[in-house]
């Protein structure tokens, strides 16, 4: 062989092999381990994916709202019979039969738009569940609570929104606490998902859910909005009936409306079932949508920046609502706001809140100055600019990235 030949075929091959590592390098260092989508299964234009180290199932969904479940209900058949036979017979076990769930998951059903019973509908068609199942099941986690709580729904979710100077770049990041019970939920965090849902009109958006409950909590859609709701029936323990459940309103607010002040509109002008403070961000602010049965208003950050919310409303209160309005509860009972906000202003944290800086002080429990309690189930992190989501089970996985762009 001809050495000068041999010579520049080596060299060839080691700068094939260079461009090759660079790249993988790149691509690995780009995305993380806890970012990667594994490709399962497909089903009538549907797509199911699962998160790294096969923790969390990711559903991409298209169409109309039938075609919607029929997807939804043939990619994750197998785990919603799981599902439901899992928390229907813990429902029982826990004293409420099963005339009782359907008789939940039936009025539950009757306070969704049709858009979402629609969704349900698809999902008996194709899951193997029957329609009463579907509905039950969609209904679990809410049957569940009432019984964990003591007939009580009053949930102490928590959420935090930074941004402007309080993060590194100006980028808003969200932190946010899904608390009821933590013992009870944990085995049921297997079931933890994120469905995203590009119906034929409207915005896509994405809903971080239990497998098999459509309705909606905390989600983004592919303007960048960001919406989570909080319990607010401390402030506001009315309920009035034959209104739509706000947990239905923000789907169309996410499906419907493509800036902050198009949702916020969207949620002062519907009558609220229930109290629920509602918290929108985009990329560069959030806002409050404090919804009592009686009212609503917006509430905007009181430094700019940063912006907490609980299981209160927050005074200085409208006058009109004076009368109306509980008052909070004690810092030195539910410390939780206080907290919060003093975190995001302390030395260890203010202008370092990025994703990271988020996870650690999402890390922090609440008799050391946090908001986690023994009621924390899920934590969520937002980045809308980036259309990210973190998500974790508590006691169940650790942070696991979802890229929701090309989803959309």
């Amino acid at each position: 062989m001809n050495p000068k030949k041999s010579y520049h075929v080596n060299i060839f091959v080691i700068i094939v092999l260079l461009v090759y590592l660079t790249v993988f390098i790149v691509g690995c260092s780009g995305h993380g381990n806890e970012s990667s989508l594994t490709q399962i299964k497909k089903f009538e234009g549907g797509t199911a994916y699962k998160t790294s180290d096969d923790f969390y199932w990711v559903l991409a969904l298209n169409g109309t709202w039938r075609e919607m479940g029929r997807q939804y209900g043939g990619l994750v058949k197998d785990e919603l019979r799981r599902f439901y036979d899992d928390i229907s017979a813990d429902v029982v076990a826990r004293g409420m039969d099963y005339n009782a769930q359907l008789e939940n998951a039936k009025g539950l059903a009757s306070t969704l738009s049709s858009n979402l019973n629609e969704l349900l509908k698809g999902v008996a068609e194709t899951s193997g569940l029957s329609d009463d199942e579907v509905l039950i099941l969609n209904a679990g986690i809410f049957n569940l609570s009432y019984l964990v709580m003591g007939g009580e729904l009053t949930s102490a979710c928590s959420g935090l929104a930074v941004w402007d100077k309080y993060t590194p770049d100006g980028t808003l990041i969200f932190g946010r606490n899904w608390d009821i019970e933590r013992e009870p939920m944990v085995k049921y965090m297997k079931y933890l998902s994120v469905a995203v849902f590009n119906p034929d009109s409207g915005n896509s958006f994405a809903n971080v859910h239990p497998l098999g409950n459509v309705y909606l909590e905390t989600g983004m859609n592919d303007k960048g909005i960001f919406i989570e709701l909080n319990n607010g029936s401390l402030s506001d323990p009315e309920y009035i009936e034959d209104r739509e459940n706000s947990v239905s309103v923000l789907v169309t607010a996410l499906n419907q409306c493509n800036t902050i002040d198009e949702a916020s509109k969207y949620l002062l002008d519907v009558p609220a079932d229930l109290a629920y403070a509602l918290q929108v961000a985009d990329a560069k602010e959030c806002v409050s949508v404090e919804r009592a049965t009686f009212g609503a208003r917006v509430r905007k950050s009181g430094q700019n920046g940063v912006l907490a919310a609980y299981n209160n409303f927050i005074p200085p209160y409208p006058v009109e609502w004076e009368d109306k309005i509980v008052d909070p509860l004690k810092p030195e009972v539910d410390p939780r706001y206080n907290n919060l906000i003093n975190l995001a202003n302390s030395k260890d944290f203010f202008g370092k809140l990025d994703v990271n800086g988020m996870k650690k002080l999402m890390d922090i429990e609440v008799k050391d100055g946090g908001a986690v309690h023994g009621g924390t189930v899920y934590q969520v992190i937002a980045m809308p600019e980036k259309f990210t989501l973190w998500i974790r089970g508590m006691d169940y996985s650790g942070w696991q990235q979802i890229d929701l762009k090309n989803l959309f």
